[in-house]
């Protein structure tokens, strides 16, 4: 089948709704955990658990999709994906027992690694000479996802109880899986690719150099997911609404941002985009959490922080696609997400190993969010750029 080189929107407006899921789970099981603690009487570690398996799982589990979306198709590979999420937790909400809940969300640890490689590796065929704007769309799609879990499992969870949340979450997901089924076009059925030499062929010194750029881009969204409420609470002494509002905005703008710098790093190049956002990311990051302090302030503050961290991963995916060979975009996709799901599990733990230590929390989060956005910068200053053909 030929390659298509005309971007098909609708189609990939579809396809991005895929990542509406993922997150929505993520949100399910944060907003329900204090419940779940409850009913199966879990300590602050066995907790922290049920987060830490689905992203091992899914670190491990990207490489190998990636691979998967090549040799049999990115549509394949995305719907054993999301309806492997879906089943999982909407199983994991009826686990009466700590060991069998963590085996069901391993489960969904393994869907959930399987869907986004093979979606960001669909998104650059619908739109190979948009893969920027492409693949911001997917992480719209997820921020999106995670602002609908956390409000629709918190109105349930208040009437009917979590297990409910993670019922409705799962049949959310067999639902986006029945219209990626019947809405995304396959752009190619089947790959000729030989899955054995498939990894060589997308393991590069680039690919190498741009997967270890996003664990660290990476880790600053993670570690400031998990302690900047805490920062902000503790040291900034916000109240929890205000809190509320910060992160919120702290949470939106990467959308804003996503869109914009996907846009322009179709025009302009990816590097450079990533090379004129992540060190004045850096800067920013270093002022908010050592300058600021009123509210209005930090929410400008993290608003600006959000926007021009969005590079990480679209752009770090769309420029390691093109980095590799043609066929390979799922499985350099898969590589560099294995990396993000890496840090997921790394950073906060990190974060908090710092907080042990130094009982500084501000020199903590300058540490793992304004230091790695520099070695991020640093490490893609040494990639050179191969732009993608009918780039604009």
């Amino acid at each position: 089948m030929p390659k298509q080189t005309k971007a098909d929107w609708p189609t990939a407006l579809i396809a991005a709704a895929a990542n509406l899921l993922p997150s929505m789970v993520v949100a399910t099981l944060g907003i329900a955990l204090p419940e779940v603690r409850q009913t199966l009487l879990l300590s602050e570690i066995e907790a922290g658990g049920l987060f830490s398996v689905i992203f091992v799982v899914a670190a491990v589990s990207s490489a190998v999709a990636g691979r998967l979306a090549d040799k049999i198709g990115r549509k394949t590979v995305l719907l054993i994906g999301i309806s492997t999420v879906s089943v999982g937790f909407a199983l994991a909400g009826l686990s009466r027992a700590y060991p069998l809940m963590l085996v069901l969300l391993a489960i969904t640890g393994l869907g959930y690694g399987f869907t986004t490689p093979s979606l960001y590796a669909l998104m650059s065929d619908l739109v190979p000479a948009r893969k920027g704007l492409g693949a911001s769309l997917v992480s719209v799609a997820y921020a999106i996802g995670g602002s609908l879990g956390a409000i629709v499992s918190s109105a349930i969870i208040a009437r009917t109880g979590w297990r409910a949340a993670f019922l409705t979450a799962g049949a959310f997901g067999i639902m986006i899986t029945a219209v990626e089924m019947i809405g995304v076009r396959v752009v190619f059925k089947k790959r000729p690719t030989d899955l054995g030499r498939s990894f060589p062929r997308a393991l590069n010194r680039s690919v190498i150099v741009l997967a270890l750029a996003e664990f660290f881009g990476g880790s600053v969204f993670w570690s400031s997911a998990s302690w900047t409420p805490t920062v902000l609470r503790t040291v900034k002494e916000l109240s929890l609404r205000e809190t509320g509002l910060v992160m919120g905005v702290w949470a939106l703008t990467p959308m804003v941002g996503g869109i914009l710098l996907g846009g322009l790093s179709d025009r302009v190049g990816r590097r450079v985009v990533i090379l004129w956002s992540a060190f004045p990311a850096a800067a920013i990051a270093y002022v908010v959490y050592e300058w600021l302090a009123s509210l209005g302030s930090l929410a400008i503050g993290f608003g600006l922080f959000g926007f021009l961290k969005a590079t990480a991963p679209t752009l770090i995916i769309a420029l390691a696609q093109e980095s590799a060979a043609a066929d390979s975009a799922g499985t350099t996709s898969g590589i560099i997400l294995s990396m993000h799901y890496a840090a997921a599990v790394v950073a906060p733990l990190v974060a908090a190993q710092l907080i042990a230590s130094t009982g500084d929390m501000i020199l903590t989060m300058v540490l793992t969010a304004a230091l790695p956005l520099v070695v991020y910068g640093c490490l893609i200053a040494t990639i050179k750029e191969k732009r993608a053909a009918g780039a604009a």
